[in-house]
């Protein structure tokens, strides 16, 4: 009896393992990774180009010529597969192949970077190219010859507007040379939005506003002619790098039957450039029938169709400005989302996302109680069923929702209610930075130090993999917000070294905008002054000055320090440092003074009175400050001097 079993191929594990391979910062680690998931997909570029790369990285050049080869003449068109195929090769030294390869990517992508690079260095060593095999000749004349065959798929990049006179260039600007058509829908303007766009070369049509945004991006893609459709607003703008990942995209599923949604990363900032946060938003898909947008406001396409697929792209990014909150208030956007999503749950009381969005609308409308509400239902909805959500949902409406729970109750003051949620979310998400960031600050509330630092301690280490990735993340928590916090919590319980180090690791990625700067950099030179750290004290406190000039009495002090410490020159060059560095401290007599002193101090009498005069100049009105000045003319034989010196400190003197 002979039994067969079949081979099962799991292309969900197979997504998973690329997930956390993408985490793995140890290419040695992450190659096995990559070859698993490609067992569970054997046809997937995508991986094949991943496995590439992990090998290039690791120096493995014959491996990857061994990996790629036998797919190169039918994938001429991947950029991404040829670029590293191509890099192998001159490593190599099979430079007369990897030349070919890297001029057929320009013709498929004029702005792939380094390229133009590579082929001037290659050909100034072409000289020592070695002879390839028949199999790599062969494969590479086949790919080149099969891409030229092969028509370049093409894109419509679809919009609506309104009244965007002040973002719409920009926008049709960010997509020329990509883009095959840019369809701009007009919804009612009263501005220029109609005239800029033509002029930047948008085909302009035109959709009464109803209300509903699903109905004027439908109206975009029904103008849109070419096979895949880019969906852009007025206020975002392509990423330069993404001009690389877009056409790449195309070209690797060009020949897919199955239909996906690539959802974008949005990077949103204010309209100065200020970063706010970021987020994933379904952009980019073939052209079809069945792909049409759904809901009122926060439209999606192809909402809740099971037989469409949603690939989440870090590499493919939008920059978005109309998340700044002065331009949601010039526009009103407040009122008119609010009221578009109140009519959505009209129709649909129970749905998830809806509720989501109306808790972010109240957040940002400064509605604190309705927004803690907002929020609550939607975990009460997902606790009913999370197997009935995907991680889309579970780790963007369902994380953050946590996080503005918490936040909210904080807010008001309910730390108990803050605490609940706070566990809850953890037990949920126990990777997730903003949860276990705002889990610390519950625990500071609470007065938990110990505690809060541990959970700001594992914000700071995470490393976001696998699905987190895709989450809202607020990327400063990683980056200083959490760090910080542990060198706070350090500097109250005296561990005086913990603090100084950990606030001298953050130092670089504070924000210049951060309130708090001077009480970090105030910190540093405190701490630098108990720890005896004399070479980096003076730089803390010419920092810290050139945000405080007003206490310049810190200043002064640390100069006594390091004259005791280490002599008067260290003392004489801080000080001076401040007079030339910071202009508004050119004028104080405290410093002035001070630098005076230490000349006097350090037996330079003429140093000394060149300061003085300064002071002199500035109407010092210190008996003190006048009787050391008369001393200092008299030991110079300067009597007249002296005596006039003596007088002004007796007037000061005399009742």
């Amino acid at each position: 009896m002979s039994i067969q079993i079949a081979t099962v191929r799991d292309l969900q594990s197979a997504e998973h393992l690329k997930s956390v391979a993408l985490g793995e910062r140890d290419h040695e680690k992450a190659l096995p990774l990559w070859r698993a998931a490609r067992q569970l997909d054997p046809d997937s570029m995508t991986l094949i180009v991943h496995q590439a790369l992990a090998l290039h990285q690791l120096g493995q050049h014959r491996k990857l010529v061994d990996l790629v080869t036998p797919f190169l003449a039918d994938n001429g068109r991947l950029s991404h597969l040829l670029n590293v195929y191509a890099a192998s090769l001159c490593q190599l030294d099979l430079l007369r192949e990897a030349h070919a390869l890297l001029r057929h990517i320009l013709t498929l992508d004029p702005d792939y970077p380094n390229v133009r690079g590579s082929i001037e260095s290659i050909r100034a060593n072409m000289g020592r190219s070695a002879k390839p095999s028949p199999a790599i000749r062969i494969a590479v004349e086949r790919c080149i010859e099969r891409a030229l065959e092969q028509s370049r798929p093409t894109l419509s990049v679809c919009m609506i507007v309104k009244d965007e006179a002040e973002f719409i260039e920009g926008a049709v600007g960010s997509v020329k040379g990509v883009a095959d058509q840019v369809v701009v829908v007009d919804t009612g303007s009263s501005d220029d939005t109609v005239e800029l766009a033509r002029a930047a070369g948008a085909q302009v049509e035109f959709f009464p506003w109803t209300g509903d945004f699903s109905a004027a991006r439908n109206a975009s893609l029904d103008a849109a002619t070419s096979d895949w459709v880019l969906v852009l607003d007025a206020d975002e703008r392509l990423t330069e790098s993404s001009r690389t990942t877009l056409r790449a995209i195309l070209e690797e599923y060009r020949d897919e039957d199955d239909l996906r949604v690539v959802c974008v990363k949005i990077n949103n900032y204010t309209r100065d450039g200020r970063f706010i946060n970021d987020g994933f938003s379904g952009r980019l898909f073939r052209r079809h029938p069945v792909m049409r947008f759904d809901g009122r406001v926060h439209e999606e396409v192809a909402r809740g169709r099971n037989d469409v697929s949603t690939d989440y792209r870090l590499d493919l990014a939008f920059d978005h400005y109309g998340a700044d909150p002065e331009v949601m208030r010039e526009k009103a956007k407040d009122d008119r989302n609010l009221a578009l999503l109140e009519s959505r749950l009209a129709e649909a009381p129970d749905d998830l996302l809806t509720w989501f969005y109306v808790a972010s609308q109240h957040w940002v409308g400064g509605r604190r109680e309705e927004a803690l509400d907002a929020f609550a239902r939607v975990l009460e909805l997902y606790d009913r069923d999370p197997s009935g959500y995907g991680v889309g949902i579970r780790n963007v409406p369902v994380a953050y929702s946590y996080v503005g729970l918490v936040r909210g109750h904080l807010n008001v003051g309910r730390i108990e209610e803050a605490s609940k949620v706070a566990l809850r979310g953890e037990a949920r998400f126990p990777e997730n930075p903003d949860i276990l960031f705002h889990s610390g600050l519950v625990s500071v509330q609470q007065g938990e130090l110990q505690e809060a630092r541990d959970l700001f301690a594992r914000a700071a280490g995470t490393t976001l993999s696998g699905y987190a990735l895709i989450g809202m993340n607020d990327k400063s928590i990683t980056a200083w917000r959490a760090p910080k916090m542990v060198a706070d919590i350090d500097f109250q319980l005296e561990e005086h070294q913990m603090a100084y180090d950990g606030y001298l690791a953050v130092l670089d990625a504070l924000p210049d905008e951060f309130d708090e700067w001077h009480v970090v950099t105030a910190r540093l030179v405190e701490l630098a002054s108990t720890l005896k750290d004399y070479e980096q004290l003076p730089s803390h406190t010419i920092r810290y000055l050139k945000r405080r000039p007003d206490q310049i009495a810190v200043g002064v002090q640390v100069a006594q320090q390091l004259a005791g410490a280490s002599g008067l020159q260290g003392a004489y060059d801080l000080l001076t440092t401040l007079f030339n560095e910071i202009e508004g401290l050119r004028s104080d007599l405290q410093l002035i003074v001070a630098i005076g002193q230490v000349a006097e101090q350090a037996g330079d009498d003429q140093e000394a009175l060149s300061w003085y005069e300064r002071a002199v100049n500035l109407k010092i009105n210190d008996p003190n400050f006048w009787l050391n000045l008369a001393q200092l003319f008299a030991r110079n034989g300067e009597a007249e001097s002296a005596q006039e010196a003596l007088r002004v400190a007796q007037g000061y003197l005399a009742p």
